[in-house]
């Protein structure tokens, strides 16, 4: 851990000093917290989107809950963020991210929260790398397939839901952002390598739940201490502008790169600071937020405030829909990352 709060130290004096130079008006602000909007919003819960078997071989359906702003003109269209609760995989619900839904909504944004399939053999609260690690890329693995085919039905779905498709961004706390990585970066071909056994087993990331055949851009993710399994996933071929969140102390997902939970049977993740060094390298938007002194959270969060998360994910995307993202920002703390 000493080895990684180096690197991040030598990271962020190197680009303090162009973060000032590059910001009009006074040194960053801390974020005061509004309680969470959504007068206006139009919502829409258990949505159907897809029938899996899960991990014990049952039938069932998954759902998503649609948050849409207040509508404007017939014809306006919004942007879509897509969001995956956390969980570990084994936890959670849709319905965790309803105050983050509602701020994405109030922010001018289609925000949709769904579910996905979970289940595995994970280690006891005394032991966790006592966990079936086949078990576990199994999760992994039908959690990818789920949030693609939530995309193919929300795609399938735009003109109902006014989304516009130019501009579709990913978001995911934990789990669920590494999930979201997943989906935006790992590809069948891929997959036959890493997840063999489970491509064998599970068939196709993008065939699973339903058979809609519609396509899509991803434009931007914003993941709370989320982790890819290989840092060359992003590379001059595909590399999506992201902001990250994350603890500085995180020991379930690490910053830099290392293991679930830092259990050594489990393969190598490679978390948000790696993920930043990986976009800045190929002169990608990224925006990297640390907390010191703090953990993974309950999901992900670190002590991050729904506000803070979403209040500055919503004004990335923006930017990046403006063709107005600052690069290479490393934040310590609650400051914003917007004017």
């Amino acid at each position: 851990m000493k080895d990684i709060k180096g690197q991040l130290l030598l990271i962020f004096i190197f680009f303090f000093v162009s973060f000032i130079y590059s910001c009009t008006g006074n040194n960053p602000k801390n974020i005061v917290t509004p309680n969470p909007p959504g007068g206006n919003t139009d919502i829409i819960k258990d949505v159907a989107y897809a029938v899996v078997t899960d991990w014990q071989g049952n039938k069932i359906t998954l759902g998503m809950d649609i948050y849409s702003p207040a509508k404007g003109e017939q014809d306006q269209k919004y942007p879509l963020v897509m969001h995956l609760h956390g969980g570990g995989y084994n936890d959670g619900d849709k319905s965790t991210a309803a105050d983050k839904c509602l701020i994405l909504a109030d922010s001018g944004f289609i925000a949709v929260s769904v579910n996905y399939r979970l289940g595995w053999m994970s280690g006891s609260d005394t032991n966790p790398c006592d966990g079936d690690t086949l078990s576990f890329n199994d999760a992994a693995y039908r959690a990818i397939q789920d949030a693609n085919a939530a995309l193919r039905f929300l795609v399938s779905k735009a003109n109902e839901l006014s989304i516009d498709t130019n501009w579709i961004f990913l978001s995911g706390a934990s789990a669920g952002a590494t999930v979201i990585l997943g989906s935006a970066y790992i590809d069948d071909s891929y997959a036959a390598k890493r997840y063999p056994l489970a491509a064998a087993k599970l068939g196709s990331l993008y065939i699973s739940g339903n058979n809609l055949k519609t396509s899509y851009k991803i434009k931007g993710i914003g993941a709370i201490a989320g982790a890819l399994p290989d840092s060359n996933l992003i590379n001059s071929d595909r590399a999506y502008p992201a902001i990250t969140f994350q603890g500085e102390e995180d020991m379930v997902i690490p910053i830099d790169h290392g293991t679930f939970m830092n259990c050594p049977n489990y393969s190598t993740f490679y978390g948000s600071l790696c993920q930043y060094r990986q976009l800045t390298a190929l002169n990608k938007s990224a925006i990297a937020n640390f907390l010191p002194n703090e953990g993974h959270g309950d999901n992900g969060e670190a002590g991050f405030t729904d506000a803070f998360l979403m209040g500055n994910t919503a004004c990335f995307f923006h930017n990046l829909m403006q063709s107005e993202v600052k690069k290479n920002i490393i934040l310590i703390g609650t400051q914003y990352s917007c004017d």
